[in-house]
């Protein structure tokens, strides 16, 4: 029987799963519902700020609400990424939590507390279903008639935002770009969205971090500053923001949802790290 669990890739937990394998689903989707909300917030910023330009008579003319637009499209699909890998999550604490040896574990206290992220899981599928049809109506069909304008180095879109007392503050989500590390913490740029944790980094060409540590706000992009800007590229498809598509969420166990796939699926975004 043991052997035909390992052929299978299953182990005693898959089987009867207990409050460890509980509490360790639910510390992974507390990370990925952060990281996710980071992402969020920079695809959010840039699509206000995209919208806060006005629209030029000639659509391709104002290069930088081109920038905008084509910056959005990274941190977009690196929200699909989050926003898939939380709904995955989410459909295994679920399972977890109505397994027979676990539901008699959990009091109303545990209980309220794994209900309170399934709630803000699927408040964030809700806002990313919304912020997707508005980058397929609004952002992509401009990018589709202009030169590709690549993002360029920006220190992100700063807005006005009360504090709350006792909040930590999330991950800033940063664009880094080219053959190079951010830093701190060394991290490989690569066209990859990345988070910072204090909100403060660098782009360094080499993995010494030989590079000033600034503030940088969401949707910030970090890499080399060229001296001269290239010249723009041939028009294509724009970039992937999809929907996700729950074929490629992690857990294959997880119930297609038809209100994911309302776009089609297209090619994989930047990785998030």
């Amino acid at each position: 029987m043991m052997a035909l669990l390992l052929l299978l890739g299953l182990g005693p937990a898959d089987l009867a799963p207990g409050a460890p394998e509980l509490l360790q689903s639910a510390t992974r989707l507390e990370e990925l519902l952060e990281s996710a909300t980071a992402v969020q917030q920079a695809t959010l910023r840039l699509q206000g700020a995209w919208a806060s330009r006005p629209q030029p008579k000639e659509p391709c003319a104002d290069l930088e609400r081109l920038e905008l637009g084509w910056r959005s499209e990274y941190f977009g699909a690196a929200w699909r990424e989050t926003a898939q890998a939380s709904q995955a999550e989410a459909e295994r604490l679920r399972r977890l939590r109505a397994a027979p040896t676990v539901a008699p574990l959990i009091d109303v206290r545990w209980a309220t507390e794994l209900d309170e992220k399934l709630k803000r899981a699927e408040a964030q599928r809700q806002v990313f279903l919304e912020a997707s049809r508005w980058q397929a109506t609004f952002v992509r069909p401009a990018l589709a008639l202009c030169p590709v304008v690549e993002p360029t180095p920006s220190s992100g879109i700063d807005v006005l935002e009360a504090a709350v007392r006792g909040d930590p503050g999330l991950p800033v989500a940063v664009l880094a770009l080219g053959d190079g590390y951010v830093c701190p913490g060394n991290q490989r740029a690569d066209g990859a969205v990345v988070l910072l944790r204090n909100g403060r980094g660098c782009w360094s060409e080499a993995d010494d971090c030989a590079c000033d540590i600034v503030v940088v706000k969401p949707g910030a992009v970090l890499g080399r500053v060229e001296e001269e800007a290239a010249e723009p590229a041939i028009p294509t498809t724009p970039a992937a923001f999809p929907l996700p598509s729950t074929a490629d969420l992690p857990d294959p166990e997880v119930q297609t949802d038809p209100n994911l796939q309302i776009l089609p699926p297209s090619e994989d975004g930047p990785p998030l790290r």
